[in-house]
């Protein structure tokens, strides 16, 4: 999908979803904001690779990063949660938890799995730290994907569909979850299908078309 004319600013602590039809331009768009894709450049054949868009993460301009140096934002700066938890089946809930904190290295090993047994205990399921992903509910593994999402302490929590593959109880139980976050200064973004979800937020974007049709803030 190509995103036209967009122009969307999301501060500290705002609790965003994105909404639209299928195929309206807002995983694109999350995918943007997330660093996982880049903005096209105006002619690949040029040297010059002139954006034809920016997106800026925590102030920086990721056309201006390696893809080193994106990848490290994406781990310090940004928690990522999908439709399908994406948890590795042959590790325990706390690693796969502390997976994101290995990788960053700003604590030792001995304070990762730490850590992330008390995110576990935060969506109550310190019980589960260390059973296999595969032997949790399909509920119990998005939780377990949304404390992964938090190991780093990020600036801002992206989610895409986080609800669309869970029944209506997991769905309400994944939706305080972020209500709470919320709550707590956490600055998240969501894209849903989902409207009981899509109005938990404090602000709703509609998109169509690749365009952004509407931007509202919510009571």
């Amino acid at each position: 999908m190509i995103l036209k004319g967009v122009d969307l600013t999301i501060k500290r602590g705002e609790y965003v979803s994105i909404v639209g039809a299928s195929g309206s331009g807002k995983s694109t768009l999350l995918y943007l904001l997330g660093g996982l894709d880049r903005p096209d450049r105006t002619d690949e054949n040029d040297r010059q690779f002139t954006p034809r868009s920016a997106v800026f993460i925590d102030g920086r301009n990721t056309h201006d990063l390696t893809d080193a140096q994106l990848a490290l934002v994406r781990n310090e700066k940004i928690g990522f949660v999908f439709q399908f938890h994406y948890l590795l089946k042959e590790f325990t809930a706390a690693e796969n938890i502390a997976l994101p904190m290995f990788k960053l290295g700003r604590w030792s090993r001995h304070e990762c799995m730490k850590r992330a047994v008390a995110l576990l205990d935060r969506f109550n399921l310190a019980s589960k730290a260390k059973r296999r992903a595969n032997r949790l509910s399909g509920g119990e593994q998005q939780r377990v994907a949304i404390a992964r999402a938090l190991a780093n302490e990020p600036a801002v929590l992206l989610a895409d569909e986080p609800t669309g593959n869970l029944d209506r109880k997991n769905s309400e139980v994944v939706a305080d979850i972020f209500n709470s976050l919320a709550a707590n200064g956490q600055t998240i973004v969501i894209v849903t299908h989902d409207q009981s979800l899509a109005h938990r937020a404090r602000r709703m974007v509609t998109m169509e078309d690749g365009s952004i049709t509407a931007d509202e803030a919510l009571t």
